[in-house]
């Protein structure tokens, strides 16, 4: 074998290595290797949107079953 051979065959090696460490310090996550090229892979579960947000939309759909259940009652009574 000659020496330019071995180097290949070393780099190759070394190539090899590279990607299996990287690999593990991945973790065993396989969804970000399935994305595909230039998608961002997906962070940590954290809400986008706000408590105060959250509150306010909690309210209005409060209201709003409000609303339904008065109706139906008005509809129960004039019936």
């Amino acid at each position: 074998m000659s020496t330019k051979q071995l180097l290949a065959e070393i780099d190759r090696g070394l190539k090899a290595l590279e990607k299996a460490r990287a690999l593990c310090l991945k973790g065993d996550s396989t969804a970000a290797t399935k994305l595909r090229p230039g998608t961002p892979a997906k962070t940590a579960a954290k809400s986008p949107m706000s408590e105060e947000s959250r509150a306010k939309i909690a309210a209005a759909q409060k209201k709003r079953w409000a609303k339904v259940r008065r109706n139906r009652r008005k509809a129960a009574k004039a019936a």
